[in-house]
């Protein structure tokens, strides 16, 4: 497991951001949007985390769910938030669910404050419904939508699969670039609920 202090990272990061959002024709948005797989691009399975005094970026996520709901990184504030970018059609993808399911359910059932979602990527509906039961995933998914939702995480969530997480503020506390375990997961989320509780 390789960690990094992102003071460095996070700034390159936002400068991926602005990027993504700013340009036009070969960036990573436009590949995106074009639904085909040129633009796809596989983690290495970096792992950053930030310490609460270094959090800057505040990720305003929002999107509609697999089910037709809306759904906003906003409401969660006060909870920790895991975002995952996935694909049906994305092996690494495939591998890491069954971790990102045990988590979500160990927190849920222990009460935690934390709120997971899917972030779609490349799938119809139909698609991603039938991954989604297939899976047992118990929490939502927003739609892809041209790559338009995904646009929103720029330059923090380039591979598929990628993982971020919010703290309480909504900012970027951490953030896994490849598959995720469940062991790093918990690991990551309990030490950004440490944060939490600590601020207090």
């Amino acid at each position: 497991m390789r960690q990094t202090s992102l003071t460095a990272a996070l700034v390159a990061a936002a400068a991926l951001l602005l990027a993504a959002c700013g340009q036009s024709g070969s960036s990573i948005s436009e590949q995106m949007r074009q639904g085909d797989q040129k633009g796809y691009v596989a983690g290495d399975g970096t792992i950053e985390s930030l310490a609460p005094e270094q959090r800057r970026s505040v990720l305003a996520l929002e999107g509609t769910t697999l089910e037709g709901d809306p759904w906003s990184a906003a409401d969660h504030n006060g909870e920790v938030v895991v975002i995952n970018v996935w694909g049906s059609w994305c092996a690494p993808c495939i591998e890491e669910t069954p971790d990102l399911v045990r988590v979500a359910s160990d927190l849920d059932q222990a009460g935690e404050p934390v709120q997971f979602v899917g972030v779609n990527s490349r799938d119809s509906v139909p698609s991603a419904l039938v991954f989604e039961e297939t899976h047992g995933i118990p929490y939502p998914s927003l739609q892809d939508d041209g790559g338009r939702t995904r646009a929103q995480l720029g330059g923090l969530a380039v591979a598929t699969p990628s993982t971020i997480l919010l703290d309480g503020q909504g900012r970027v506390a951490a953030r896994v670039s490849g598959a995720v375990d469940a062991t790093t997961l918990r690991g990551l989320v309990d030490d950004v609920l440490g944060n939490e509780a600590g601020d207090e």
